[in-house]
């Protein structure tokens, strides 16, 4: 009889397997649904440890489940290995040095956050074979989500529906679970259409001038008014936008076409569609107008979490248990070296601040004990954070199908910014990979548990159930809207 000590074995076993797929997936650095080495990198081992596995998940090319086991109840694991665009960077290195120009990179440390979830599916199901358990253990292979919103389409295409609970983690350069709500988002790109002045003949000979239609005009008005709409807007919303296409590139023309894309954040989902819909009336308004066709192209938005704390105080538990990554000396001047290429005045501050927003009174003891240190090892006490953490994600989404929970560890030198080249090029280090193997240990255990404690999957359950209810979840979904179309 295995007993959970025993996960951490399981994985300690194959991690050099999780290493070389991370690494891989780092060198791959594919965009969004274009992340095919990716996705079949890690389909491979899970078909190899004896997963059924399925592609084309919401009828996206990269995004699968696979899944072992029979019965109830199903846990999930989510991982992603999408990466981002114009932070191609080598590695281990303190200087702006891109490996292809404009190119892609993992500054959002992806490559180990699918391959963790992976590692954990990976010892949940060899805990249960050994066992002689019944169960479902599946991972999520999510693309995309980085602005294309991948577990939103396979949420609502229906493939978390029968899951008993989803479970995931992120890194960054601090330890605890992520007990915090994110905004909801929704961004949507307008395109005014003018046309060129012309003439042409009637059918009773009379000549007609058509004197066109200026896109430049309708989009300075369209930004007038979005200006005047955001007064009224509450004071949560982080409003974000910018010209794509201005359409006077030619200044002895009459501008065709303008483009601008515009993001709205805030706290609830229902906020951000009231929100939308007054913009969409601006933006119809600047069209008419100026007799303009107007297109309007919304990207999957983003809702806000439903979140689950009995599922998050048994994730805490499991990470108490396993602890932080253990550092060396070598880590601890790897950390030293790649601290000083955040280039950052007073850097902590910005580290201080978000953890004073989100910890409150708890705030000062956490600091005084990281201040000054290269590398946070610590594990933060477990606290039911209402706050919104800046930010979006489309694991939000899943929260309102299924109990959702997350942890963070951390992967990077102290203070390092996500989305930036210099988590790209601490991706391939110890600490990095000391990191994903962490969380692979924290989630393995915190499946196993619900597995082997009906009461806490219950408890986990019931509070989705209770929380849910009432709460209306209208997807924020992609769609093309064309008004006032080009006669």
């Amino acid at each position: 009889m295995k007993t959970q000590d025993d996960i951490l074995k399981l994985i300690e076993e194959k991690r050099q397997k999780y290493i070389d797929a991370s690494l891989d997936i780092w060198d791959y650095a594919e965009p969004i649904f274009e992340e095919f080495k990716s996705s079949k990198r890690l389909a491979k081992i899970l078909e190899e440890e004896g997963f059924k596995i399925i592609f084309g998940v919401a009828e996206l090319p990269t995004a699968f489940i696979a899944e072992w086991g029979k019965g109830e109840p199903i846990i999930g694991y989510m991982g992603e290995y999408d990466a981002l665009p114009g932070i191609s960077q080598a590695a281990n290195t303190t200087e702006r040095k891109p490996i292809k120009k404009d190119g892609y990179g993992h500054g959002c440390g992806h490559h180990i956050l699918g391959t963790a979830a992976m590692a954990a599916a990976i010892a949940n199901k060899d805990y249960l074979e050994l066992n002689n358990m019944e169960g479902t253990v599946r991972f999520y292979g999510c693309p995309a989500e980085e602005g294309g919103g991948g577990k939103v389409l396979m949420n609502n295409a229906g493939a978390f529906d029968d899951c008993a609970a989803a479970i995931s983690w992120h890194p960054t350069d601090d330890n605890g679970i992520w007990s915090i709500n994110f905004h909801a988002q929704q961004k949507v790109e307008y395109t005014f259409k003018g046309r060129k002045p012309y003439v042409k003949e009637s059918s009773d000979s009379n000549i007609l001038t058509d004197y066109g239609a200026n896109s430049l005009d309708a989009l300075q008005l369209f930004i007038m008014g979005a200006q005047i709409l955001r007064t009224h807007l509450d004071p949560c919303f982080i409003v974000r936008s910018s010209i794509l296409k201005t359409g006077d590139e030619k200044i002895d023309e009459l501008p065709t076409e303008s483009k601008i894309i515009y993001s709205y954040r805030a706290h609830t989902n229902k906020q951000i569609q009231k929100a939308m819909e007054l913009l969409h009336n601006v933006a119809k308004g600047a069209a008419v107008m100026t007799d303009c066709e107007l297109i309007a192209e919304y990207k999957t938005g983003y809702s806000e979490m439903l979140s689950n704390r009995s599922l998050e105080r048994i994730m805490h538990e499991k990470f108490e248990k396993v602890g932080t990554v253990p550092m060396t000396e070598q880590d601890w001047n790897y950390a030293e070296k790649m601290h000083t290429a955040l280039l950052l005045k007073d850097g902590e501050q910005a580290t201080f601040d978000l953890m004073r927003l989100l910890y409150e009174e708890q705030a000062e003891p956490i600091i005084e004990q990281v201040k000054g240190k290269p590398y946070n090892n610590l594990l933060y006490p477990f606290r039911e954070i209402n706050v919104h953490k800046p930010g979006s994600t489309d694991i939000c989404d899943v929260s309102w199908t299924t109990p959702t929970t997350q942890c963070v560890v951390a992967c990077y030198a102290k203070d390092t910014l996500g989305h930036s080249w210099q988590e790209v090029a601490q991706g391939r280090s110890d600490i990095c990979m000391k990191g994903m193997l962490v969380a692979s240990k924290v989630m393995a255990l915190t499946g196993i548990e619900l597995f082997e404690n009906p009461k806490a999957l219950r408890a986990v359950r019931n509070e989705f159930e209770t929380k849910r209810p009432g709460k209306v979840y209208i997807p924020l979904n992609s769609k093309k809207i064309v008004e006032n179309e080009m006669r």
